[in-house]
């Protein structure tokens, strides 16, 4: 866990990555073409990094997403937003700070009162899901599930894990992984092509309600 001392550097960075956002246009370009919201983007206080903390400065011109708890900022994830392909072209669409220990993102959903929730690859998924008015938390990558988080989502009617189906089939090894530590997982697999973002995109929020078969408020 952070110490106090982390998270209050965290949370002093993130606030002055969160209000640089609004006015940098690839920050903002970027989150319009994923269909983010700016009540999303605040709600998340996502970030961009133009003016970099001590020790930040290679994560300069990177979205900043950061790791919320209902105890304050445990960390952040600085995602590439320079080209479309980021992953392809230099193999770091995602950095990590030293030190930060893979866990569960949008964790304050689990305080949420639903009979159900949903488990996304991926924070963008994440936030999308959320924005269409579904409880969800993320896992950051396919391989990142740890079987003692299944502890997490006792109680749950359901629990939703939306699948990608747009890469190598990992998404789907991480839905059979879930499923052993979660009774109650039923994984909703998106069409050929797609994940999350990408089909909400293409179809609206409505039409990943209508494939999970919830309704919401």
């Amino acid at each position: 866990m952070p110490s106090n001392s982390q998270k209050e550097l965290y949370g002093s960075a993130v606030e002055t990555y969160a209000a640089a956002l609004p006015s940098n246009a690839a920050a903002v370009s970027y989150l319009t073409k994923r269909g983010l919201s700016e009540g999303s983007a605040q709600s998340f206080k996502l970030g961009v990094v133009e003016s970099p903390f001590p020790g930040h400065e290679q994560y300069l011109g990177r979205l900043v997403v950061p790791y919320l708890t209902l105890g304050g900022v445990c960390g952040a994830s600085f995602r590439c937003i320079a080209h479309e392909d980021c992953k392809g072209i230099h193999n770091d669409k995602y950095l990590w700070p030293a030190g930060f220990s893979r866990r569960m993102f949008n964790t304050p959903a689990l305080d949420i009162d639903s009979p159900f929730i949903a488990i996304c690859e991926g924070e963008m998924d994440t936030i999308t899901t959320q924005q269409a008015g579904i409880p969800a938390v993320g896992i950051p990558g396919a391989k990142a599930w740890q079987s003692f988080w299944g502890r997490c989502f006792k109680g749950y009617e359901t629990v939703y894990i939306l699948a990608d189906h747009d890469d190598d089939g990992s998404s789907q090894e991480m839905a059979e992984k879930i499923s052993r530590s979660v009774p109650t997982a039923r994984t909703i697999l998106m069409p050929e092509g797609h994940d999350v973002n990408s089909f909400v995109l293409e179809n609206g929020p409505e039409a990943l309600r209508l494939k999970m078969g919830v309704s919401t408020p």
